[in-house]
């Protein structure tokens, strides 16, 4: 991203944050909503099961929702199944478990979106793929998230 593109990206993340602010101060009733069809909203594991039908949900309440999945075609099929509802959806491919793909999703979430308003962690770790034995491959997963917790 160039310097252009991070000043941009630096106002647009200000301004919705004052944006963000002034609507946390209307009082929640059903006559007044502190979201919008502004409000950004993240699902991770949204191309099937409860994450789709989270998705599904807040897009239906008038947020926009950016679905992610790790299976980019199934992802753009639910993806598609959703617009074809005239839902306002966008997605993006992510894998948690690779770090790579989730600095390109941040930096995309970020340019596109200058930031996000709600962030649904649904997305799942198969511990049966990586090891014949599940529970040595959870113990190492969770190894690798206590060091990248020390490291942060």
């Amino acid at each position: 991203m160039g310097k252009k593109g991070k000043e941009r990206a630096k106002e647009r993340r200000e301004k919705r944050r004052q944006e963000i602010s002034e609507l946390r101060k209307v009082p929640v009733s059903p006559r007044y909503r502190w979201w919008s069809s502004e409000t950004i909203a993240v699902v991770t594991g949204a191309n099937r099961g409860i994450g789709f039908e989270i998705a599904r949900q807040l897009a239906v309440y008038g947020l926009h929702v950016v679905m992610t999945y790790r299976d980019a075609e199934r992802g753009r099929q639910a993806a598609e199944e959703l617009r074809k509802e005239c839902l306002s959806i966008s997605s993006h491919q992510l894998d948690m478990t690779d770090p790579a793909s989730v600095a390109s999703f941040a930096d995309w979430v970020m340019l596109q979106y200058a930031g996000i308003d709600i962030l649904v962690n649904n997305a799942g770790i198969n511990f049966n793929l990586g090891s014949e034995n599940s529970v040595e491959y959870a113990e190492g997963y969770r190894n690798k998230l206590s060091w990248n917790k020390e490291d942060n």
